[in-house]
């Protein structure tokens, strides 16, 4: 089946919801409010995988001033600004009857994409250590079990230098 990326739109709001209630559980989850704020402070940054034109995962997160998520930063959409450095992803979801085709991966490239394009230093998220692999397939950076207790769990923070962040890195280990 074809996948279509796009920005998520406010009438997505039921779907994202669904994807996101199938990919997390309640306590790490954003809920149906949080999403529609976040569909209203940062929609650029909310893209959507549809096969067929149904819904069938999506990737959000705001724009961040510093290079690794805290959790208040759930909660608060004002932590997003077009002027920051930071692509975050919050949340990473796919339906789970179209896991295992690639979408979150394509996902991933589509929010990376978008970040080179805007000069973003890098694209951070956090996530469990089972997950850790499946991003570092990616080529994220294991910065270890950051302070984030999300959901009442530990976090590692990932981190996907681009622009001048991977130029700096690169002129620190040469």
């Amino acid at each position: 089946m074809p996948l279509t990326i796009r920005s998520a739109r406010p009438e997505d709001l039921e779907a994202l919801f669904a994807v996101e209630s199938a990919s997390f559980p309640p306590e790490q989850g954003a809920g149906r409010e949080t999403i529609r704020r976040r569909l209203a402070a940062y929609p650029d940054h909310i893209l959507a995988a549809l096969e067929d034109g149904v819904l069938v995962g999506h990737i959000m997160g705001p724009v961040i001033a510093v290079p690794y998520i805290q959790d208040p930063m759930f909660a608060d959409e004002g932590c997003h600004s077009e002027n920051h450095p930071y692509q975050a992803v919050f949340s990473l979801a796919v339906r789970p009857e179209a896991r295992g085709r690639g979408v979150g991966g394509r996902l991933l490239a589509a929010m990376e994409d978008l970040a080179r394009r805007q000069g973003r230093r890098a694209v951070t998220l956090t996530c469990l250590e089972e997950k850790v692999p499946y991003y570092a397939r990616f080529g994220y950076e294991d910065r270890g079990v950051g302070a984030s207790v999300h959901g009442g769990v530990s976090w590692h923070d990932m981190v996907l230098p681009l622009g001048a962040e991977k130029e700096a890195q690169d002129e620190d280990h040469p």
